[in-house]
């Protein structure tokens, strides 16, 4: 109850996640956890991961801090307004170097990349992941599970053997085997190639969907799975960009020029729509249109003109 001129203080999410992080930090110290509650919380939201890190690191801190003759003796059971705010002030003081094997436990890390940037980095157990333009991975890597999240963007994994591999997305996850794959997320949807290994998911209905280099690849939504063929030529569209280089292939100009704005700053603009539908081919530089406005003004016969923020398309 609030006492009459007290000014409670509003409860932030931040806040929320250390508390609750601080009564499971509790229930481990007492021996009353309950390991599945506890990972069915930390995994539903990466703050839960990183709120719990963050307490565990100020709880070794403070073990390791060597006792002094003038401080009275802890109780064994410290009082709960006393975890609160271990929790909440860690949150202040950022993850100490004592907590460094439990942030990699159960903590996010996470790389993005800006417009027209491209980044490949290594991953914890020596697995290699590369980032498309505009793109963000997280990922957490703990002894018994790789757990990834492809927020935006479109990402490739070269993934070595380990732990179970998942992707989480939309409540769903799509189970990875070693191998190799690109992950693209759209707007309803996660569109997956298996160049390698093998890729499952259950869908909406309980049906395990698998997708292999067979039937490569795996289109996932919130209500269903599937999983469709894939030629050589459209694997081989799929995966240009990690090269630097976008291909098309039976395209039209209107979905050629989409694909291509993905990787500019400076949008090209089909200001005369009837030229959406002429079809297109060829392979390019993805984050550079000149060669592409050249081909398409000397075959196509379409006029490009520049803008101070875009390049135009007209007759």
């Amino acid at each position: 109850m609030t006492r009459q001129g007290d000014n409670p203080e509003p409860v932030h999410a931040d806040d929320t996640a250390a508390a609750q992080a601080a009564t499971w930090l509790a229930r481990y110290q007492l021996g009353t956890l309950d390991e599945a509650a506890f990972d069915a919380w930390r995994t539903a939201d990466p703050a839960h991961a990183v709120a719990f890190a963050r307490a565990w690191a100020m709880w070794d801190r403070f073990e390791a801090q060597p006792a002094s003759a003038a401080q009275p003796p802890l109780p064994v059971r410290p009082a709960r307004r006393e975890l609160l705010r271990a929790a909440c002030a860690v949150l202040a003081v950022g993850i100490v170097a004592a907590g460094t094997s439990v942030t990699r436990a159960y903590a996010w890390s996470s790389a993005t990349t800006a417009l027209g940037e491209n980044k490949r980095l290594r991953l914890p157990d020596g697995s290699m992941a590369a980032l498309n333009t505009d793109s963000r991975l997280s990922w957490r890597f703990s002894d018994r599970e790789r757990t990834f999240w492809v927020e935006r963007g479109e990402v490739s994994f070269a993934l070595r053997d380990g732990p179970r591999a998942i992707v989480q997305d939309d409540g769903k996850a799509i189970r990875l085997s070693p191998g190799r794959f690109n992950l693209r997320r759209r707007s309803e949807a996660v569109d997956l190639l298996v160049l390698a290994g093998s890729a499952s998911v259950t869908d909406a209905g309980g049906r395990l969907v698998r997708a292999d280099p067979r039937l490569p690849s795996l289109l996932v939504s919130q209500s269903t799975a599937v999983v469709r063929p894939a030629t050589s030529e459209q694997v081989a569209g799929t995966i240009a960009w990690q090269s630097g280089e976008i291909l098309f292939q039976d395209a039209t100009l209107g979905s050629a020029v989409e694909e291509y704005n993905r990787f500019l700053t400076r949008k090209i603009v089909i200001v005369d729509r009837e030229l959406a539908s002429i079809p297109v081919g060829g392979r390019f530089t993805s984050t550079d249109p000149t060669a592409f406005l050249r081909a398409i003004s000397a075959g196509l016969g379409v006029r490009v003109s520049q803008s101070n923020s875009a390049y135009l398309l007209t007759r």
